[in-house]
Order: structure tokens, then C-alpha cells, then sequence
């Protein structure tokens, strides 16, 4: 306990900071940041090695059957910090069961989800371990306690939120249906803790191909159909660079075999493309907001604004379940798959140190210390006094190494033995 106090006091002396959007701070760890609507806790859901916390709303009058819509809060925030998004509000008006899932500080100091692993364990981008097992079990649990259609299963994020919502359609790509990313990154973009703030931004740039291996990797034995796609980011996001819009983007139109090449329009004034099967079905869509810093976009009547959350007049929120057939949008659940195959046409690949055939950089080093690696996080670390947002050295030795024996103290302590 006395290291976690430690760590807690180095963090907020300066080593951990996190960019705000739009005029809006932080939200302070561990508090509510508004009046939301109130979330019942559910417990129980199988043996949780991720250890998350899952948070429900059921509106009056949900009937077996209904959809269900997993959220993912950013970093330094928590499953009220989601409310803020409007899903509630929204499953108020369609009838669907939502899901905030929450990261305790104990698993990471900021909240942020796993996303790149934790602390130099890739555990949670492995299919059937870590975090991403507990997010399985979290739906299984509503499936069984809510009676939700096990067809219309979505995953949605924002910051840290919206990598872990890709990494779980990757992972699991037959439990969900579809997925949505505001200022994510794309799956398995790194594990090791020194490429982490460049996956952040400005982001890697990897092949289409290279990026799609690395999904069909997650689950070789996977047939297909993979989960719809929804992909939006700020074009002047100073946290997550906008860069990684067309790299997500890269990722899931070539696992869904499609052509590298959208159609284009406006949505309520902003830039709009989507891909589509041969049966006519969205697959894969973008947004770019104009303007926007890091933040989850809304608009009148759809979300509250404050940290984090930014109104830009187009509500994200009503768009992604548009695009997911929950809310009355155009784009139905596909019957047929969408998609001509799991793998765009590809075997799939097993994962390749030289990086060629899984999309991992030439020199790119893994290694096993656990100082030199850590979680993925969506907030930029620098050392004390330092105005830069990269990860300066020190505070990227400082913090790897303390939150490395956090981690080392929990799990000799889960195991009967101390030091």
C-alpha cells in the first residue's frame, strides 16, 4: 500500500499529464465530474483476470432480445465520466441495455485501459487473457441476466477507451457485432513500452496488410464475419495524432477484404466516408471532426460537454448506433456477413518477429523487463518542469519502475507471499 501511495504522489507532481480538449480539464481521478444518470454495479461475472469493474443501465421496458452497447471511458476517467456520451439517454429512446465497463486505479494509476498490454505483460492483447477475457465475461453476464440479442453486441470507446474497444472486436470478433473508436489507435499497434507514446501520436504507418495481419493473428481460426467498423478523431487532436484515423481505418477495410478506396460525403458538416460489401452494406466508416481537439463529440440534446466531451454539432453517439441498425439508422445488421471473407482472401498469418507478414516496424525490439514496458495509455508522460508532451526519460523510468512493483506487490500478495 505504501508503494501505491508513493506512486500516486509522483503522479500528480508532474510525471503523468494529459491533454484537454477545447478548453476542457481533467477530470480528477476517482471522482464524478456531473450529476448522471445512475449506473448499477454488476458483480459476478466469472473469474475477471483484468479485474474491471462493469456498470449497467437498463431503461423501463427493455424486453428480451434487445441490443447491448459496451462503453469505454478515457483515461483518467471512469464509467460516470462515460454517462457523458449520451448513451443512456439514447438507449432511453431505443430500448438497449448499456454497459459502462471502468478501470480501477489499481490496475492503472490514470484509469487508462490496457490497451498495449500491462506493464510489460502483451496478456491483454491475447485473445482468451487479461482484460480482454473479462470484457467476454461481462457480456455473457448481461446476455444471461438481461436476455440481450447475442447478434447486436457493440463495443464503443473514446482516448484509451476506443483502443480497447478495437483490441475487443479484435480479439473477439464473434461476440461482437461491431465496434466504434473516437481517438483510438488500432489493434495490437504495440506491447512494447517504449513505442507506446508513438503509437499515441503521431502513430505508426503501416501497410494495410500489415495492420490487417495483425487482427487475423488475434484469432487464426477465426471464419468470419468480422465486426463492423465506426472510426472518428479530431483533426487538431493534440494527444492521439489525427493520423491514426486512417490507420484504423487501414486495418479493418482490408480484414473486411475491402477496396482501400471510400465514398465521400458530408454529415452535418463534417467529413464522412464510408466502405461498403458488395451486398451494399457499410463495413467500415470515418469521421473527421474539423477543429476538435481530444475529445467525444456531441451535440444539442445528445451528450453533455465538459471534460473530454466537446460540442462540434454531430452526435457521435447517434451516428454509431445509426451505423450499427440500433437506432433507427440506415445501416442494417448484415445477414450475409458483409464481408467475402474472414480474411480478405488471406491465410492467415502467424505472428513474425521480423515484422514483414504481422506489421511490426524493422528494428522494433521486444523485451522482458519490466521498467523498460508498460500499459498502452493514452496520455503523454514528461519528466518533472518539462513542457513537452513525449515521454521524457526520466519520467518514463520513474513511472515504469514504480508502477512495475505496484504490480509485483499485488500479485505476490494474490499468491500468499511477500517481500
Amino acid at each position: 500500500m505504501r508503494t501505491t501511495a508513493v506512486l500516486s504522489s509522483v503522479l500528480f507532481m508532474g510525471l503523468v499529464a494529459c491533454g484537454s480538449d477545447d478548453g476542457f480539464h481533467d477530470a480528477p481521478i476517482g471522482e464524478a465530474s456531473f450529476a448522471a444518470t445512475t449506473l448499477t454495479e454488476v458483480t459476478g461475472f466469472g473469474t475477471n483476470p483484468g479485474g474491471l469493474k462493469l456498470y449497467q443501465y437498463v431503461p423501463a421496458g427493455v424486453t428480451k432480445g434487445a441490443p447491448l452497447v459496451l462503453v469505454f471511458h478515457g483515461c483518467t476517467q471512469g464509467a460516470t465520466d462515460a454517462t457523458r456520451f449520451g448513451w443512456s439517454e439514447l438507449a432511453e429512446q431505443h430500448k438497449f441495455v448499456v454497459g459502462y465497463v471502468e478501470q480501477p486505479t489499481t490496475n492503472n494509476p490514470l484509469r487508462c485501459f490496457n490497451w498495449a498490454g500491462e506493464y510489460g505483460d502483451p496478456a491483454n492483447v491475447q485473445r482468451g487473457k487479461g482484460e480482454n477475457l473479462s470484457i467476454k465475461q461481462m457480456v455473457d453476464k448481461l446476455v444471461e441476466s438481461q436476455g440481450v440479442d447475442t447478434k447486436r453486441v457493440f463495443a464503443v470507446g473514446f482516448s484509451a477507451g476506443g483502443a480497447e474497444a478495437v483490441l475487443a472486436a479484435a480479439t473477439w470478433p464473434e461476440v461482437f457485432a461491431g465496434a466504434a473508436s473516437v481517438a483510438g489507435v488500432p489493434f495490437n499497434c504495440t506491447t512494447v513500452y517504449a513505442e507506446v507514446s508513438g503509437c499515441q501520436k503521431p502513430g505508426k504507418d503501416f501497410t494495410p496488410d500489415a495492420w490487417g495481419d495483425r487482427v487475423r493473428a488475434a484469432h487464426p481460426g477465426f471464419a468470419g464475419p468480422y465486426p463492423r467498423m465506426s472510426v472518428w478523431q479530431g483533426s487538431a487532436d493534440g494527444v492521439v495524432g489525427p493520423g491514426n484515423r486512417t490507420q484504423i481505418v487501414k486495418q479493418w477495410t482490408n480484414v473486411h477484404g475491402l477496396a482501400q478506396a471510400g465514398v465521400a460525403d458530408t454529415v452535418d458538416g463534417q467529413k464522412h466516408e464510408v466502405w461498403k460489401s458488395a451486398s451494399g452494406v457499410a463495413m467500415v466508416e470515418t469521421y473527421e471532426i474539423a477543429g476538435m481537439d481530444h475529445a467525444y463529440p456531441i451535440a444539442a440534446g445528445c451528450g453533455t460537454a465538459g471534460a473530454y466531451v466537446a460540442d462540434k454539432g454531430i452526435c457521435a453517439t447517434k451516428r454509431v448506433a445509426d451505423f450499427f441498425g440500433i437506432a433507427g439508422g440506415p445501416s442494417p445488421i448484415p445477414s450475409d456477413g458483409g464481408a467475402p471473407s474472414s480474411d480478405g482472401g488471406k491465410s492467415s498469418p502467424s505472428p513474425s518477429p521480423s515484422g514483414s507478414a504481422s506489421g511490426t516496424p524493422k528494428g522494433a525490439s521486444a523485451t522482458d523487463d519490466p521498467i523498460a514496458e508498460r500499459a498502452g495509455s493514452t496520455c503523454s508522460m514528461h519528466a518533472p518542469g518539462s513542457t513537452s508532451g513525449s515521454t521524457g526519460a526520466f519520467g518514463a523510468l520513474l513511472v515504469g519502475g514504480l508502477v512495475a512493483a505496484v504490480r509485483r506487490a499485488r500479485r505476490a500478495r494474490r499468491e500468499g507471499w511477500s517481500r
